[in-house]
């Protein structure tokens, strides 16, 4: 049996990847460059054409969160990533792109016994974007992952997948996308999901975007972003995290795997203090969220869902 899922898919992160969205980012600076030749920096970014890397890391916080179903359940989740991203262009029209990132959970629960601990996440990705004809651009490209909870064998936790589409430029306001990925999962079904691209600049300084550059995750969603000044940028993100992790033999759900849902909405600003050099902060709150754990057998053991809580998280990113 084939799962599918409906994912927004983002351009900076990773739910299910992060890879290959990040091609998508259109725009043109001026009346001599057509649509989709250039990227559109996010957040007011440099905008670079060339082969570039750069490194990011965040750290973001959801304070404590009464569980259903239970009688004084609580619990609360701080998670802390580094990434690393590279573009490497191979011809004029041929981009190769790189990327990695480690990413830590820690868990904290009360009032229940623990369905987990902390949690180790590891991404690597690889890809390529080509520009077909000054409006169109394809991408394509795949990843492997791997997340398990302290104590449990990496290796038992391993996912991978690949994705591939395409995004048209209308305009040099209107950027528009969409693609197919496919994820095996573990102890479970196949996951499908659609990937949706689109790069909309409504009004001077106010655009939308699926470019997810801050939130909880920066993985699947949509961000609103208004440019206050070129340095300066203010919006609202809405984002869908979705975790998979092999559990260890000391977990209640021994050897199974647990699985996290979260959506997250939060307002942020970001300010670039160099030319290369941006922070961002962010605040807003879990609207919605769901924690499971199943058996080896990929049935279900254990399942809650969560009230609202306040989140609350920093970012920064260096750019060379």
């Amino acid at each position: 049996m084939i799962t599918t899922t409906a994912l927004v898919m983002a351009c900076i992160a990773t739910a299910p990847s992060p890879f290959w969205a990040g091609p998508l980012s259109f725009g043109a600076p001026d009346a001599t460059t057509p649509p989709t030749e250039q990227e559109v920096a996010p957040l007011g970014q440099s905008v670079e054409t060339s082969t570039s890397f750069s490194i990011q890391g965040s750290w973001v916080w959801q304070l404590k969160a009464d569980l259903h179903n239970t009688t004084n359940g609580r619990f609360s989740h701080d998670r802390g990533y580094f990434s690393a991203r590279g573009r490497i262009a191979l011809s004029d029209d041929l981009d190769l792109m790189l990327g990695a990132r480690y990413q830590r959970d820690n868990f904290s629960f009360e009032g229940i016994p623990s369905p987990w601990t902390n949690v180790n996440t590891s991404y690597f990705d690889v890809g390529l974007k080509y520009q077909l004809t000054p409006q169109w651009q394809v991408f394509g490209g795949g990843q492997a992952r791997w997340a398990a909870e302290e104590g449990a064998s990496l290796g038992d936790g391993f996912e991978g997948g690949g994705a591939i589409g395409a995004a048209y430029a209308f305009s040099r306001d209107l950027v528009i996308g969409g693609g197919v990925g496919v994820r095996s999962q573990i102890e479970d079904d196949l996951l499908i999901y659609p990937i949706i691209v689109l790069d909309w600049k409504i009004i001077d300084r106010l655009s939308l975007s699926t470019r997810l550059t801050t939130g909880w995750s920066g993985q699947s969603g949509v961000e609103l972003v208004y440019e206050v000044q070129p340095t300066i940028d203010v919006g609202m993100s809405l984002t869908f995290d979705y975790q998979r992790f092999r559990l260890n033999d000391d977990a209640p759900s021994r050897g199974g795997v647990g699985v996290t849902e979260a959506l997250p909405l939060t307002v942020f600003i970001a300010i670039d203090v160099r030319p290369n050099i941006s922070l961002t902060a962010f605040v807003g709150a879990t609207v919605y969220g769901r924690l499971k754990t199943t058996d080896s057998a990929g049935n279900d053991v254990w399942a809650r869902n969560q009230d609202p809580a306040p989140v609350i998280g920093f970012q920064g990113a260096i750019r060379f």
